[in-house]
């Protein structure tokens, strides 16, 4: 912050209050919480210097004073940075009911789908009282979008496995995405819901990758309030099995490495990139040949799959990846469905509220 005194400040925070005040007073009052700050940090943003300096300075105010709640991240009692989602639109609804019930029919397939409910819906526990009755209401969403298949495409819920293991490090404090232990419990489900024999937790040798990170939520002023998070990599210990991961950008361009993980953290800006290096417009993963795994399954969706996918992919020898809102025409078009024996969309419901371009999927082969 510029030198400036502390009588200036005061004098300063005083005129702005006096002005936000009559303003409030003239447009009817104080009518919920955070209206007083949020005005007069608009009303700092707008006339005075040194606004950013001021503007922090509010915040932290603010959260001394008990509040939790900053735009849309809530600060969770654990130090979890919880983001709220968008509430879809009908169109978004509309939108996945005619292209996926439409590509289910070109295909003939029955597809599966699934929404993860992301932090903000499972971890509200984390929250107060007022922030609960603000949280949108991500199960009613899962229910109506599920509701709307009839019976074309199968869906896949679990949003009560996660519910049921709240308590354990299943999303990252500053990550809008689930830890690779919540996304084991996805894979549990989808195992279920596949009819594929579910590999329990002790096939996999677990490796601390990461620590003390702070991912993309946690900017200058969460840091103080937030946890740091940590990554674990779980690596299938299967006889004689082996992966390699294909990448294939919307540029054409392409990378190729033989394993699942990235366990050089500082090579990554992005943390969660350590595993599967991220994902692509669209990524191959491919599985030695093994007695026991022969199928292969086309999988639509979001970076949440970094959580689940190196699990899955024990049960799979091909695995592709595609993401819509990155992937070519072109690039879809070379894709053959009948190529594959499940068909999987998989959303967080951040991602499916923000809206995903499903209408490529008239283009996939």
């Amino acid at each position: 912050m510029k030198k400036i005194s502390s009588a200036l400040i005061i004098m300063m925070i005083l005129f702005v209050s006096i002005s936000v005040l009559i303003g409030m007073v003239s447009s009817g009052g104080m009518k919920t919480e955070g209206t007083f700050f949020d005005s007069f940090e608009n009303s700092v943003s707008e006339n005075l210097p040194f606004r950013d300096s001021l503007s922090d300075l509010m915040g932290r105010i603010r959260y001394f004073s008990g509040v939790r709640h900053f735009g849309n991240i809530y600060i969770g009692s654990d130090g979890s940075l919880i983001k709220e989602i968008e509430s879809p639109t009908s169109r978004t609804f509309s939108a996945a009911k005619s292209y996926v019930s439409g590509y289910a029919e070109k295909h003939q397939i029955k597809p599966y789908f699934m929404l993860v409910p992301t932090a903000a819906a499972i971890l509200q526990h984390e929250t107060d009282d007022f922030v609960r009755e603000e949280i949108y209401n991500q199960r009613g969403m899962i229910n109506q979008m599920y509701s709307l298949f009839e019976g074309k495409v199968r869906t896949t819920d679990v949003y009560q496995m996660l519910l049921d293991h709240k308590d354990e490090y299943i999303f990252y404090h500053t990550e809008d995405i689930p830890t690779s232990l919540g996304g084991y419990y996805i894979y549990s489900e989808l195992c279920d819901r596949l009819d594929l024999r579910m590999n329990t937790m002790d096939s996999f040798s677990a490796a601390y990758a990461a620590h003390d990170f702070y991912g993309s939520l946690s900017d200058e002023f969460f840091r103080p309030y937030a946890s740091a998070d940590f990554i674990t990599l779980y690596e299938y210990t299967g006889k004689n099995c082996s992966f390699s991961v294909k990448h294939i950008r919307p540029d054409g361009k392409t990378s190729f490495s033989e394993s699942l993980f990235i366990y050089d953290e500082n090579a990554l800006s992005d943390k969660t990139d350590m595993v599967l290096g991220g994902l692509s417009a669209i990524t191959e993963i491919a599985r030695s040949e093994s007695d026991d795994v022969r199928g292969s399954i086309l999988i639509f969706g979001d970076e949440s799959a970094k959580s689940w996918l190196p699990f899955l992919a024990s049960n799979y020898s091909k695995i592709t990846f595609v993401d819509l809102d990155l992937v070519t025409v072109t690039m879809l078009s070379e894709i053959v469905t009948a190529e594959y024996d499940h068909v999987l969309f998989a959303y967080s419901t951040a991602a499916f509220s923000e809206g995903i371009n499903f209408s490529n999927l008239e283009f996939v082969g």
